[in-house]
């Protein structure tokens, strides 16, 4: 009768461990490459389904180098995405093609916006909307 319950309990005590859910937060800062129209981070990868808190700092010291961080969830959308920003001052307008985004950084200014990265594995492409700062400021969240 021992042994059963020994193990028993051991069978409990083991899956209790393998089934904890973890609170943490993915941070991730994605910076604009001075007063280029470039992002300092191209890439970065989270875990499947994870939290993920995104800061977007503006590094910038001209004039008119707004920026923000855009997910899309497709990328053929992309062009729809930015032609409606852009005629919003540089605002996206949300959709179910953006999986995240921020608000437009000013200079000197970090703005942030937390989400919880698709179940899916892939490459999402990310964008800047201001005005046509699209084609140059991209890069990929990798989810694993």
């Amino acid at each position: 009768m021992k042994k059963t319950l020994i193990i028993l309990l051991s069978m409990i005590i083991l899956n209790c461990g393998g089934s904890t859910t973890s609170n943490e937060v993915t941070a991730i800062t994605i910076g604009s490459l001075g007063n280029e129209m470039k992002y300092d981070t191209t890439e970065f990868t989270v875990s499947a389904g994870a939290t993920v808190k995104l800061t977007m700092k503006n590094n910038a010291s001209m004039a008119n180098m707004i920026h923000n961080v855009v997910i899309v969830l497709d990328e053929t959308a992309v062009p729809n995405i930015v032609k409606y920003a852009e005629m919003n001052d540089g605002n996206p307008i949300p959709s179910s093609d953006i999986l995240a985004m921020t608000s437009l950084a000013d200079l000197g200014e970090e703005v942030s916006v937390e989400f919880v990265a698709p179940t899916k594995p892939g490459r999402y492409l990310y964008i800047c909307t201001y005005i046509a700062h699209a084609a140059t400021m991209r890069g990929y969240m990798i989810v694993e």
